[in-house]
């Protein structure tokens, strides 16, 4: 199966102050290990989306580029994150399904990426699928072709879950063992959180 990924890193970062994709980690930033993973999960094609410090946060991962990555600007991404989904959608070429990640997830590994690809893909009875950790809904998302149409359509600016509603019977939820899936950076605080994981 071609599972192609979009990988989000436009938002404005408004609860953290700052771009938080340039949140210096060990080694890198926040949006290089997240792109690092993304790539070493074997991904067919991952399209990164760029809005806010667009020029700054390209030149902190222009040296993953590959065969694999390309670069999708969003004039709108200010006015949330469905536009964002939208133009990475808009610019993928012929994928069977697509996995929504957030640029903001640099706990998440190479393994944790391939899990999901691997079971979304060995199973034919569900059209979305969604991990859980522990109750709490995860990321990333992954969509088949069927809905890409409606996440097209959508007005909506909260990304996808209003998809994922109302396709409720097609939605696998997927059981994960790690909170890495559930880890991403909104605050100064979950910053520092994920700082400690990296020690």
């Amino acid at each position: 199966m071609n599972i192609s990924a979009i990988l989000l890193t436009a938002g404005l970062s408004s609860r953290m102050g700052e771009n938080k994709m340039l949140l210096p980690l060990p080694d890198s930033t926040v949006v290089q290990k997240t792109l690092e993973q993304l790539l070493a999960a074997g991904v067919s094609e991952i399209v990164v989306v760029t809005g806010r410090e667009s020029d700054s946060v390209q030149l902190r991962i222009k040296n993953y580029e590959s065969g694999k990555t390309r670069f999708v600007y969003n004039p709108d991404y200010e006015k949330g994150l469905t536009t964002s989904i939208q133009a990475g959608l808009r610019a993928i070429d012929h994928a069977d399904a697509v996995m929504i990640c957030l640029g903001d997830m640099p706990l998440l590994q190479a393994e944790d990426y391939h899990f999901l690809m691997d079971s979304f893909a060995n199973q034919s009875e569900y059209s979305i699928q969604v991990p859980f950790y522990k109750g709490q809904k995860g990321n990333p998302v992954i969509f088949a072709q069927k809905h890409f149409q409606e996440i097209l359509n959508l007005t909506e600016m909260n990304g996808c879950s209003a998809v994922v509603q109302r396709n409720s019977e097609s939605v696998c939820r997927i059981e994960v063992s790690s909170d890495h899936f559930i880890q991403d950076i909104d605050t100064p605080e979950d910053y520092q959180q994920i700082l400690k994981a990296f020690e």
